[in-house]
């Protein structure tokens, strides 16, 4: 009878998708829909691990630059941006600033504990190789900005361990140690690299501290690339840093998706020319997603006031990406793919403490923002930074550092600027400054997007509650 469960006059068709279309005679697939189907689920996993793997991958291409391109040796060295701009403008690194003297260094506790000291009044933080957060270093640290010595202790490590250090456990072998210090306690240039040296050490608990230690001028290695790369490569490389960590970093599920594509511990990855093309097609397809979710993006929140195009990072307060009890992953990849460092100092509502951003990708029409145009941004009076403030482009392609040509593509609290008679500040952008002043106007290039974090840096109350709020960007002749 019509519609019973053995009605087989359907099994012979041909079904249309967006992907191609697929046959069936007598509810078998035919040879072609076979080989279009394995196609696409090839592609199709390529494209998650990409996805999935990208804060491991971000992480991981940070300790690769440290080793490949800098020769800093682990639990030992420290690589220090010792100028503001100088050095990060030529890199290519994830929402690097402009004003602070970063260091940076690899942490690996695969044989056994591992000391961190360092210095006192700095925004620092250790990630894991997962770029998830393990402690805050400082300010909003557990030693509360006194400087401290901490201990990182591989989670299975059952070494009788001192009291005297802030003690934490990693499930990853490498981590990460990064800080933030204020120029107006370290100086620049070598005073800088001294500074760090007096305040900053890393060195294995059984060894201690080793003379040697290196404290790696980074504006004399310009040209850094520490952001993963967007091509086939990127599985090579992700088969190295499986075979690197322990099994137990990776889920059930990330196991599977990475044997799926040919990776596996304890097994070499070669992938034969069919796969290696199709899982090249995934990278495409999963960079094109990461982009749409960045600069488009869907997720309900993204916006941090009804009225602004201005845009948030760490998307409802919270640093782990969770939303509930579920992971929420398309905001987790909005975050990783714009930027680095993982720290709830940079979601939750602190006070004074840690720092908050906004970004923007559009003026006030909703339109991308275009280096052919110009454009006024007005920052109303009492910008709400107890350290400081800033306002940095980056590019959208790269998510670096805009290279415009000018010393720094920013305008800070520690420049010399016009300011208006009521305490406000207008900021220009475009290819020619505004009544040729240029003290308040960063350089664009025509037919480049361009995009922008504003930072603020100790975070005012004013900040957190709406009350102060910038314009959108303006696009003027």
């Amino acid at each position: 009878m019509a519609g019973s469960p053995n009605d087989y006059e359907d099994t012979t068709r041909t079904v249309r998708t967006r992907v191609g279309d697929f046959e069936y005679v007598g509810g078998f697939p035919t040879d072609e829909t076979v080989r279009q189907a394995y196609d696409q689920l090839d592609v199709q996993r390529g494209c998650q691990v990409y996805l999935e793997f990208m804060p491991l991958m971000s992480q991981q291409a940070i300790f690769d630059s440290h080793e490949r391109e800098s020769g800093m040796v682990e639990n030992r060295d420290v690589g220090v941006y010792d100028y503001q701009a100088q050095g990060k403008v030529e890199t290519v690194g994830l929402t690097y600033n402009t004003e602070s003297i970063y260091s940076t260094a690899c942490v690996n506790v695969e044989h056994g504990p591992v000391v961190v000291e360092t210095p006192p009044n700095v925004l620092g933080v250790i990630d894991d190789g997962w770029m998830r957060y393990v402690t805050d270093l400082g300010n909003a640290g557990p030693d509360q900005g006194r400087g401290g010595s901490f201990l990182l202790v591989h989670e299975d490590d059952d070494t009788e361990l001192p009291d005297g250090y802030h003690t934490f456990r990693t499930p990853t072998y490498r981590n990460w140690v990064m800080i933030r210090a204020f120029v107006d306690d370290t100086g620049e240039g070598d005073q800088a690299l001294d500074w760090y040296r007096g305040h900053h050490r890393i060195y294995p608990l059984a060894s201690g501290p080793d003379p040697d230690a290196t404290y790696v001028s980074f504006s004399q290695h310009p040209y850094l690339r520490t952001t993963h790369v967007r091509d086939v490569t990127y599985y090579a490389r992700l088969a190295e840093v499986v075979q690197r960590e322990p099994s137990g970093v990776f889920t059930a599920y990330q196991k599977g998706l990475l044997e799926a594509v040919g990776i596996e511990k304890g097994a070499p990855f070669r992938p034969d020319d069919r796969m290696r093309a199709l899982l090249a097609e995934g990278i495409e397809i999963g960079d094109a997603i990461a982009k749409a979710n960045a600069y488009a993006c869907r997720l309900e929140g993204v916006r941090r006031y009804p009225d602004r195009k201005f845009e948030q990072l760490f998307l409802g307060g919270r640093h782990d990406f969770m939303s509930g009890d579920a992971l929420w992953l398309d905001a987790r990849t909005l975050f990783h793919y714009e930027a680095i460092v993982v720290t709830p100092a940079m979601a939750v509502e602190r006070v004074g403490v840690g720092s908050q951003y906004l970004a923007c990708y559009r003026d006030a029409d909703d339109n991308f923002l275009m280096g052919q145009h110009s454009y006024r941004l007005h920052l109303p009076p009492d910008i709400p930074a107890g350290n400081f403030w800033s306002v940095t482009l980056y590019h959208p392609e790269t998510r670096s550092l805009l290279a415009n040509g000018q010393d720094k593509p920013a305008k800070n609290s520690y420049d010399d600027l016009a300011w208006n008679d009521d305490g406000s500040i207008d900021l220009y952008f475009g290819p020619e400054p505004p009544h040729g002043d240029d003290r308040n106007w960063i350089r664009t290039l025509p037919d480049q997007g361009w995009q922008i974090l504003l930072r603020l840096y100790g975070p005012l109350e004013t900040f957190f509650d709406g009350t102060w709020k910038p314009d959108d960007f303006a696009k003027i002749s």
